[in-house]
């Protein structure tokens, strides 16, 4: 048998009956699918950065929700720049900051009976803790619930002032079980829940409250610098999911874009980056990232590329799948920009 004969013979021939049994469309159809399946695993071997922050952050809805909250923080800051981050303060009821201690509602109550204007009026002026308990703690029982609130509120910032932590809270948890009142309202009965619990270094509690506070009133300047405290101590310390170590670096740069807005006067941004760059050493990556940023919408982008091109030897600090994401913003950062100014 020649050489092509055996060929055919192998092959077989197109009259031959061993070729009648194999079709080719099915032959073709299958060679297809292997493409297709090729082409799938070779898009899953170069899948984006999503895919394999999810896979270091734990498949879970947790790690989903905070990468898409992360990815659409960073989506804003290209499209807006900084201006992304300005809260919604639309109550013009309400100081961004207390002018005094836990003080800042301005018009808040609207009419209430003249018995209760003078006896909040009495205590406000009163420099006697005794003598504004007194006035202060019938107030407590009112049939109408927005006084009954502000007491117990009243009554939280006094406790709070005395440092007597454990009856402020317990005021002002007394102001948050008030029913039927408007979700704005509970925003100071929550920070001062934050802040005794910061004073005690309860850092849990105190993240929660804050948390609830901001999102009652974005507007609430006090709440969002003392989370900048609390999220800081928080991501120094060990035992935290990659998840929550994202959703609290990125509660920090929503903190960090908001508090100068909020107070009108932009030299914040390098006051808050003084403020966590002079610690002895930085502790991590997420920390370098606010400082950073901090100095680059300052103006100071040398001193922000200073910063931000030592986190590298910062790593190991963090989750590894936070820490990589935060790394990836970081190198970002340090790119040329394409055109002048282009944000964040």
């Amino acid at each position: 048998m020649s050489r092509s004969s055996r060929i055919t013979a192998f092959i077989g021939s197109p009259m031959d009956p061993r070729c009648l049994g194999t079709p080719l469309m099915p032959r073709l159809a299958t060679l297809g699918l292997l493409m297709v399946l090729g082409g799938v695993l070779w898009g899953l071997a170069r899948a984006p950065d999503r895919s394999a922050a999810l896979a270091e952050l734990g498949d879970s809805v947790e790690a989903r929700q905070s990468i898409a909250a992360w990815e659409s923080l960073w989506s804003e800051l290209a499209e807006r720049g900084v201006a992304a981050l300005n809260p919604a303060t639309n109550d013009a009821s309400r100081r961004a900051a207390g002018d005094t201690v836990f003080m800042r509602y301005r018009n808040l109550w609207g009419p209430i009976d003249d018995d209760a204007r003078l006896a909040f009026q009495l205590a406000a002026l009163s420099g006697d803790p005794a003598r504004k308990l007194a006035l202060i703690e019938p107030l407590t029982r009112s049939e109408n619930p927005l006084i009954r609130f502000r007491a117990h509120l009243e009554l939280a910032r006094l406790q709070r002032r005395l440092l007597d932590f454990e009856a402020a809270r317990m005021a002002a948890r007394a102001a948050l079980a008030v029913p039927d009142l408007p979700e704005r309202l509970s925003a100071d009965a929550w920070f001062i829940l934050a802040d005794s619990a910061w004073e005690q270094d309860r850092l849990d509690e105190a993240e929660i409250a804050l948390n609830a506070a901001i999102a009652a009133d974005p507007g609430f300047w006090d709440a969002r610098r003392l989370r900048l405290e609390v999220l800081a101590r928080q991501l120094a310390r060990p035992r935290q999911t990659g998840a929550v170590c994202l959703d609290r670096t990125r509660r920090m740069i929503e903190d960090l874009g908001a508090l100068p807005t909020l107070a009108e006067d932009q030299t914040q941004f390098r006051d808050l980056a003084d403020r966590f760059a002079r610690q002895d050493t930085m502790p991590h990556v997420a920390l370098a990232l606010i400082v950073g940023l901090g100095y680059r919408w300052s103006g100071d982008t040398e001193r922000a590329r200073v910063i931000l091109e030592n986190a590298e030897r910062l790593h190991g600090q963090l989750p590894h799948g936070c820490e990589r994401l935060i790394l990836k913003r970081i190198s970002g950062l340090l790119e040329p920009a394409s055109t002048p100014g282009q944000p964040p």
